[in-house]
């Protein structure tokens, strides 16, 4: 009897401090959040990024990713129209570098590197308030195929996945 006292004061410690520390179940459901309808959840655009690199297409790439990241989030909800958010995820790719990390010869690499130089800032729409900025470098290695077409898919892989 004693014992499963011990035990049931433990389990009731347990779970004030849980509680108390803010702790909570996640949605299981593709629900809001308790307390919220998908309708009060802040809305978020995300247009194409700015490019100031010589790399075609990566501004719809990785605006992209972002879209299909926060796409999957319960939290916000993703809207196309920018004049329609509460929030505005803005970004720009400010530079794409190559550089060789591994050598067969001297006159031939096996591995190359992507190095993407990234600023992102998040607004406010309503105020046009900045609420986060960061700046980032992504880098991905990737193998060097001698064809130019396997070797130039091999590249864009890279680049992929540096945006992902």
């Amino acid at each position: 009897m004693l014992r499963n006292l011990a035990w049931l004061a433990w389990a009731c410690v347990f779970c004030v401090v849980l509680t108390g520390c803010g702790y909570r179940p996640v949605a299981r459901s593709g629900n809001a959040p308790a307390g919220k309808t998908a309708a009060a959840r802040p809305s978020l655009a995300i247009p194409l990024f700015a490019n100031r690199s010589t790399e075609i297409g990566l501004e719809s790439l990785f605006a992209n990713s972002f879209i299909e990241t926060f796409g999957n989030s319960k939290a916000l909800r993703v809207t196309s129209r920018p004049e329609n958010a509460d929030l505005i995820l803005e970004g720009k790719i400010d530079s794409v570098a190559y550089s060789s990390t591994a050598y067969f010869n001297i006159n031939r690499s096996v591995v190359r590197r992507v190095t993407i130089r990234v600023e992102v800032q998040l607004k406010r729409r309503s105020t046009g308030k900045v609420i986060w900025k960061d700046q980032g470098i992504v880098q991905e290695d990737y193998t060097v195929d001698q064809t130019y077409q396997e070797g130039e898919a091999l590249k864009d892989m890279g680049v992929r996945r540096g945006a992902v």
